[in-house]
């Protein structure tokens, strides 16, 4: 099969199944699997693709670090760390705004997904927002962009896919997000209060110093998981794997107290969240492994490869037509889909271009940020309607002045490599 007939066979079929509704893991899964029986005429190839893509001990991490966030979320470990912030600088300009991007900085370095991110710290902040006089539109755009660090700040779940897919060190990933997503964090916070200044009736009154120490005292098991988790990753003491199962051993102890008092029906409802969120992540990776045997099989990535050469396109050049098209991709694909749907094409090129693959992960990530408060899927934003009940066109309107810091940090980590590799070198 040439190479024009392998496109049109992979991207139609897939098409087709997603425009009727066919869930895009198994859209994936049956466009590879198509391809694969046409060309060799064997179909359990796809099965056993399918199989070696999840039988890597990393890929454990995805489910541990969900379910753990879940466990977190909804036993009242949220509620104490936004408190304990507050405490410390809710009087300040911008206060509680800039608890909310802290707070998402801090609970993001225990979850690894953007719209856990999002829906924990959306849940219990933003009311309190409104309550103290932000404006609605503000707020839910707030919450919404800076849920995006969720997928950036280690541990990541669409870091750690990336590690599986492209054999590059998972902890390596993990240190090449840490100053991006500080940095954004640090964006985030400088706007708000600059934006925020004016904004006297927003502020609260100074805490009393004994209720700083009780707020930080109630927090502190909450703020010692960041801690555990990166600190044993750094420190050679855990694999990725290893601390995200002690992430949920930990979460588990730490809010075992509030479980007790909600009830076993309550945790078992957490628990079975955290497993269907878990199951359609492992789906998706496991029908793109097909996709990706079938693209690769097909040649499409070599003639990419072989045409970028003959365009004589520079490193500089061919990034910014990536971060084009992940930019459009992520208006009509979630981030786990976009990111298994790309890599196999993205891969050989970075390798031709001479890009190295870490930092790439990371113009990827900023770019998947931006896909999750884009319209028509942006997830983070049917999110923040959900918490807020209000359109998603409400909370895309409030994105919008968030968005603008999200597209200069892309530029920047685009073209200053050293930001995201400092810590890896």
């Amino acid at each position: 099969m040439d190479i024009a007939s392998a496109s049109l066979l992979l991207v139609g079929v897939m098409a087709i199944l997603a425009i009727i509704g066919v869930p895009i893991g198994l859209a994936l899964a049956a466009s590879g699997a198509t391809y694969i029986y046409i060309t060799n005429g064997v179909l359990p190839v796809s099965g056993g693709i399918m199989f070696s893509a999840l039988d890597k001990t990393p890929v454990l991490a995805i489910p541990f670090f969900i379910i753990a966030a879940e466990i977190l979320s909804r036993g009242g470990a949220i509620k104490r760390l936004v408190s304990a912030v507050d405490s410390l600088i809710g009087h300040l300009p911008g206060g509680l705004a800039v608890v909310a991007v802290i707070s998402t900085i801090i609970f993001s370095a225990m979850c690894g997904s953007s719209i856990a991110t999002a829906a924990a710290i959306g849940v219990v902040v933003l009311p309190e927002l409104i309550k103290r006089g932000y404006p609605q539109r503000f707020s839910l755009g707030l919450i919404a962009m800076s849920g995006g660090l969720g997928i950036l700040i280690p541990p990541s779940i669409p870091l750690i896919i990336y590690g599986l897919v492209s054999n590059e060190s998972i902890g390596k990933l993990f240190k090449a997000g840490i100053v991006p997503g500080l940095l954004f964090g640090a964006l985030l916070c400088a706007y708000v209060i600059v934006r925020t200044w004016s904004w006297r009736e927003t502020r609260r009154v100074r805490a009393s110093f004994a209720e700083r120490r009780d707020a930080l005292v109630a927090a502190t098991d909450v703020l010692i998981l960041p801690v555990i988790i990166l600190g044993s990753i750094y420190g050679g003491i855990f694999t990725p794997t290893e601390a995200s199962a002690v992430a949920v051993v930990y979460a588990l102890v730490i809010t075992a107290p509030e479980y007790h008092r909600q009830g076993f029906r309550s945790f078992v409802t957490v628990i079975a969240r955290g497993c269907i969120t878990s199951a359609a992540i492992l789906v998706v990776l496991a029908g793109a492994a097909v996709f990706g045997y079938a693209m690769t099989d097909s040649g499409i990535p070599q003639s990419l490869v072989g045409w970028i050469t003959d365009q004589k396109l520079t490193a500089l050049g061919f990034l910014l037509a990536a971060n084009v098209l992940l930019i459009f991709l992520g208006m009509f694909l979630e981030v786990i889909s976009a990111l298994l749907i790309t890599l196999p094409i993205f891969l050989p090129l970075i390798a031709l271009m001479d890009i190295d693959p870490i930092h790439f992960a990371i113009i990827i990530i900023i770019n998947m940020e931006i896909a999750a408060v884009t319209p028509p899927i942006g997830l983070n934003l049917f999110t923040l309607s959900a918490i807020g009940k209000v359109s998603v066109g409400e909370v895309f309107r409030g994105t919008a002045p968030f968005l603008v810091l999200a597209f200069f940090m892309l530029a920047l980590i685009t073209y200053v490599p050293e930001i995201s590799l400092v810590l890896v070198d």
